[in-house]
């Protein structure tokens, strides 16, 4: 049994955790959303291929929670006319032109991307041959009103987790940059859970 402990104390004593942190960016919207009337339509959700999928069902789960059948989806939607991109912050014609191509009340636009990826889930390099390590993403939403074409929600949230020079460990857990994307999400869809009716 003392033999456990020891193995134990060694192994912990070897390695370590960092925790992510999260951050929003620019809080430009003090203001929730009013799910209660209207259409409203979820543009491809643009992140990277490996959580891509993932995210646009978890996305898809949570806005149906608040609009059940008024919720629809670009690509399982027939009929539209919308440009291949559709940008961040776009101008009024932009909005209109949205309008004009869907017929929709509200359009949802979700970006997701990994800024720095020096990190690995786990680190086994010893700590002696390590440099200053990050890894962080950011994730996007943004909602439009078309029919008074304005944006009426916009977050920007960064998550990240580091590894500073003087770690002595050898071994380091960490938060995937998948993960950090997904915890990113979470926090905007706190956001507009606490301020939406």
């Amino acid at each position: 049994m003392k033999k456990r402990i020891l193995i134990l104390y060694i192994s912990l004593q070897l390695t370590s955790c960092t925790f992510p942190s999260y951050v929003f960016q620019e809080r430009k919207m003090q203001t929730g959303l009013d799910f209660t009337s209207g259409k409203w339509l979820l543009n491809t959700v643009d992140a990277p291929y490996n959580v891509n999928a993932k995210l646009t069902q978890i996305i898809i789960k949570d806005f149906t929670q608040h609009l059940d059948t008024r919720l629809n989806y670009v690509p399982k939607t027939k009929g539209l006319f919308l440009p291949q991109n559709t940008p961040f912050n776009p101008t009024k014609k932009e909005i209109k032109n949205l309008k004009i191509g869907t017929n929709f009340d509200y359009f949802i636009n979700v970006k997701a991307l990994k800024s720095k990826q020096n990190l690995g889930a786990i680190d086994i390099t010893p700590h002696r041959f390590r440099n200053e390590s990050e890894t962080s993403v950011i994730v996007q939403i943004e909602i439009y009103d078309l029919n008074n074409e304005e944006i009426i929600y916009s977050e920007t949230v960064e998550g990240s987790v580091a590894i500073s020079n003087n770690n002595n460990n050898d071994i380091i857990f960490s938060k995937s940059a998948d993960g950090l994307i997904f915890g990113a999400y979470k926090r905007i869809k706190k956001d507009i859970n606490k301020k939406s009716i």
